[in-house]
């Protein structure tokens, strides 16, 4: 049996504040509660559609946007297939929590001085932090706090930080498009996007998480080989002077 909430532990669970789960109800976005007597209630279906908008504006989509995409989406397919796509893809995040922090917590994870506002300004713009309806900041992805803060810390610019991020993420994207072409070529069966049904919709989820953990060992693998030797290499050159 699934988990049931009421607005304010919605709001809570999806981290966000109330009153963007009544926008959202009222543009569209989410289905009206469950009432019983004058108390709503919902579901896990809507914090998975929560997660979704989220996700849908960390990678820059308004909220017109996202509304004219769940509508595509939709079209032709029942409100249960729907729903066990977003939950599959909801499970897709791993362990890429999001993190909520007033301004000056946000200062005080990093050397002082290194945080300027202009770096802070293209981090927005970059979609690594979003300002949240109350005033706070929401990192998209506790990881990017945690290695920008250990590379600001060890003394690296964080105007750099933000390049190799920027640089390292079209390379990231490039790679996911080969996983995802090996998902739709090996994995998915022919017309996927056509008429799913929930079960069809998580076994194609739980593949595509499959893969994606798959895909981390391996990039994790690579990556420290190439490391360990260009490393290496550059030490080598260093003792040979």
């Amino acid at each position: 049996m699934g988990t049931d909430y009421r607005l304010d532990e919605l709001a809570r669970q999806a981290e966000v504040a109330s009153t963007t789960v009544r926008l959202y109800q009222a543009k569209g976005l989410l289905a009206p509660p469950r009432l019983e007597g004058r108390t709503g209630w919902y579901d896990d279906s809507h914090l998975a559609r929560l997660r979704l908008i989220a996700r849908l504006q960390d990678e820059g989509h308004s909220l017109a946007g996202i509304a004219d995409l769940l509508e595509q989406w939709e079209k032709g397919r029942s409100l249960d297939a729907v729903i066990g796509i977003e939950a599959g893809l909801d499970s897709l995040v791993g362990d890429a929590h999001a993190i909520v922090l007033d301004p000056a917590d946000l200062l005080a994870s990093f050397p002082p001085g290194s945080l300027s506002i202009d770096a802070m300004q293209r981090a927005a713009a970059l979609g690594l932090v979003v300002p949240t309806d109350d005033g706070r900041l929401r990192v998209t992805d506790r990881r990017f706090l945690e290695t920008g803060s250990t590379l600001a810390g060890l003394g690296v610019p964080t105007d750099v930080v933000l390049d190799e991020w920027e640089n390292l993420v079209a390379h990231t994207d490039d790679i996911a498009e080969r996983f995802i072409a090996i998902f739709e070529t090996h994995l998915a069966p022919e017309n996927w996007q056509e008429g799913l049904d929930t079960d069809h919709a998580r076994e194609l989820a739980a593949a595509l998480a499959q893969l994606q953990a798959t895909a981390r060992q391996v990039l994790v693998a690579a990556l420290d080989a190439s490391v360990a030797r260009l490393g290496r290499d550059r030490l080598g050159e260093l003792i040979e002077r």
